[in-house]
């Protein structure tokens, strides 16, 4: 029996015990496939639709970072990335650390095909880099404000392998009859519930949800951000946990986790809309307007939110960084884009764009 106070080594293992033929749970994932449909067919006709996922990611990380209370901005997140790894800190760095396990756990999908538990860890090293590995110390989820112990998960590194390998065969099992968006619901949970490490578990739980609609077949692309819906509801989403743990019913986690899919799905085609015409929009005023390769060079202002005359120079192979320092004064003089100073480097971003992904 479930008690929040011990350890809930006797958390059962998948697949559930639980029939999810039900009515208001079929409509809901009938509603949120087709929203996810249209988002995924969407964002693969972008031309080069990969360019966008490096600046789109860093919202998602921002919001699921701001769920364990990693608070930063937009802005102070962009201005870090033009740093070296080495010269970041503070929590625009972790948000940072979050985009760059999703780009991560993204390849390794792409290669193998499949997730196992060494994934799990790898994608937590790159999300905490000091606190890495299954946890050893056991450990207790409490309230913020009373200190109240709410949870205590499962202990023994033994064990948690266990449950995890049990997780790892759930999310890998082809084809078991329960549709994908209810098999990412249900494992998202466990995967909480067995809290395999010291911390990242939220945001790895995260990052594995949209990895295992990749590998689904679901999405192309990483470009379902679950975490601005989860951060507006974070004290039911807490409660669901809970209340599953308790009850044994996963109706009600499945069907949240369900509208998050459809409401965050059609929030994104809206996003991505506004950035294709955007994007198509700029490369007609610098077709017009400027002799160079207006494809290539739109590709590449879109690429990065904040970009310096290095940076293009690179993207381009250009071997002058003068010509690069010249595109960019164009496209400010086409009002495409605005230039600041920032210490001793100029930076170019497009508003629109920064707008759009903020």
């Amino acid at each position: 029996m479930f008690n929040p106070l011990k350890p809930y080594n006797t958390l059962p293992y998948l697949p559930p015990k639980y029939d999810f033929d039900q009515v208001p749970i079929l409509k809901a994932v009938n509603a949120a496939n087709k929203a996810l449909s249209r988002l995924n067919a969407l964002a693969s006709k972008l031309p080069d639709s990969s360019i966008l996922i490096s600046p789109l990611l860093v919202r998602e990380s921002l919001a699921s970072s701001k769920i364990e209370n990693i608070n930063t901005t937009m802005q102070e997140v962009f201005q870090m990335e033009l740093l070296p790894e080495k010269k970041r800190t503070g929590a625009a760095k972790e948000v940072l650390h979050y985009r760059d396990a999703m780009l991560h756990g993204l390849a390794l999908v792409r290669r193998k095909g499949f997730l196992a538990t060494n994934d799990f860890v790898a994608i937590q090293k790159i999300m905490e880099p000091n606190k890495t590995g299954i946890r050893h110390m056991n450990v207790t989820i409490q309230n913020m404000n009373t200190k109240e112990v709410l949870y205590t998960p499962p202990e023994g590194e033994k064990l948690l392998r266990d449950l995890l390998e049990n997780v790892e065969k759930y999310i890998n099992l082809p084809d078991d009859g329960v549709d994908p968006l209810i098999k990412m619901a249900v494992f998202h949970y466990q995967f909480e519930s067995i809290h395999p490490f010291l911390d990242g578990n939220g945001r790895v739980g995260r990052i594995l949800m949209i990895l295992y609609l990749v590998m689904s077949g679901l999405l192309d692309l990483p470009v379902l951000f679950l975490s601005g819906y989860v951060g507006k509801q974070k004290s039911e989403y807490y409660r669901l946990l809970q209340e599953t743990r308790l009850t044994g019913d996963y109706s009600e986690i499945v069907t949240y986790f369900l509208r998050g899919v459809q409401v965050q799905a059609e929030e994104g085609v809206g996003r991505v809309e506004k950035i294709e015409k955007l994007m198509e929009a700029s490369e007609k005023v610098i077709e017009q307007s400027m002799k160079v390769r207006s494809h290539r060079l739109t590709k590449c202002i879109f690429s990065k939110p904040l970009l310096t005359i290095d940076y293009v120079q690179e993207y381009l192979a250009l071997s002058s960084r003068q010509t690069a320092s010249k595109y960019l004064a164009e496209l400010e003089k086409l009002h495409l884009l605005e230039m600041k100073q920032l210490g001793l480097n100029k930076i170019f971003y497009s508003k629109p764009f920064i707008r759009l992904l903020s």
